[in-house]
């Protein structure tokens, strides 16, 4: 049987992507953690440097930016 714990600040529609970072951390092939985390690492890496030079977008052909 499974237990809910709330947690404060995660939306309930967050909740399966928590799952999933969770599995992933959990796997037993050691590179996938190590993968997931210097996912993490970016992704904190990313957010923190706030709205300073931003990537722009790229188009399908892999291009950055309006030509």
């Amino acid at each position: 049987m499974s237990r809910t714990l709330p947690i404060i600040g995660v939306e309930p529609n967050e909740l399966p992507w928590l799952r999933m970072l969770v599995s992933l951390l959990r796997h037993p092939d050691p590179v996938v953690p190590e993968l997931a985390h210097q996912a993490l690492l970016y992704l904190q890496n990313s957010a923190s440097q706030g709205g300073g030079d931003q990537a722009l977008p790229l188009d399908h052909t892999g291009t950055a930016g309006p030509n």
